[in-house]
């Protein structure tokens, strides 16, 4: 519970800088179209944030984030940490993985990626240390949220479902919701939603993840990223998930056991 109303101004500047940071080149336009802001209050917030440094105007009408972002991430120490943890696991494992793999760990309301291995063998998958994949439509997040304690998934739920929008949109649907992670209990992974794979990768890719425990704790999850062209999901599951099964105890030992 809180002791305030929240700062709408600052809420709202806040969420169309994460808009411009998730853009290459932002414009008014775009940014109303996600945030559902006037076009004038944006122009106001952008206008605020370049006086602080923290955007910039590109060439015309777009917006960039600049350098000065990263010192807003500065005191943010957890996904480097676990990172250097996992990373000679995830090296070791190469060859038993096969594929490039990411390890993740939860961010409030997403996954974080700590240490990542795509840019194994000339495989290059645009997600690299820091992204954020969604909770309910990435392997990464689907699986994690399996075995999340019962009390921090409803919470969690509860926070996604105050915008069920984009790739939150089954936020709304519990009865999905629970088959999902049934499912994912008990064949012990997670793939990723097909349509997400086809909006992000074109459809040439697919995603599986099984989760990073301890005896008492849930780390993260373990993610391989598999082209479709040299291996399909329904094959590649019975022989990559053994192995993932594998390497994912030894990342949870070296996060402490």
């Amino acid at each position: 519970m809180v002791s305030y109303r929240k700062v709408e101004a600052l809420s709202r500047g806040l969420t169309i800088l994460r808009y411009v940071n998730e853009e290459p080149d932002a414009t008014v336009g775009s940014l109303h179209a996600k945030s559902g802001l006037d076009k004038a209050t944006i122009v106001r917030m952008l206008e605020t944030l370049e006086h602080e440094g923290y955007v910039t105007r590109g060439g015309g009408a777009q917006w960039r984030v600049t350098g000065r972002t990263i010192l807003l991430s500065g005191g943010y120490s957890a996904v480097r940490e676990m990172g250097r943890l996992a990373s000679p696991i995830l090296s070791e494992s190469r060859e038993i993985l096969k594929w490039p793999a990411s390890f993740g760990i939860f961010d409030r309301d997403a996954m974080i990626i700590a240490d990542t291995t795509h840019d194994w063998r000339g495989m290059m998958v645009t997600r690299q240390p820091n992204h954020r994949p969604p909770m309910l439509t990435t392997s990464l997040g689907r699986a994690y949220l399996a075995f999340m304690d019962d009390r921090e998934r409803n919470a969690l739920l509860d926070l996604l479902r105050r915008d069920p929008t984009g790739w939150n949109v089954m936020a709304n649907k519990p009865g999905k919701i629970r088959d999902l992670i049934a499912d994912i209990r008990a064949k012990g992974y997670a793939v990723a939603d097909n349509n997400y794979m086809a909006h992000t990768f074109g459809g040439d890719i697919w995603g599986m993840i099984v989760p990073v425990r301890g005896k008492t704790q849930l780390y993260g999850a373990l993610v391989i990223m598999v082209l479709r062209r040299v291996i399909g999901e329904e094959e590649g599951v019975l022989d990559l998930a053994p192995r993932m099964l594998e390497v994912a105890p030894r990342i949870a030992e070296a996060l402490g056991g």
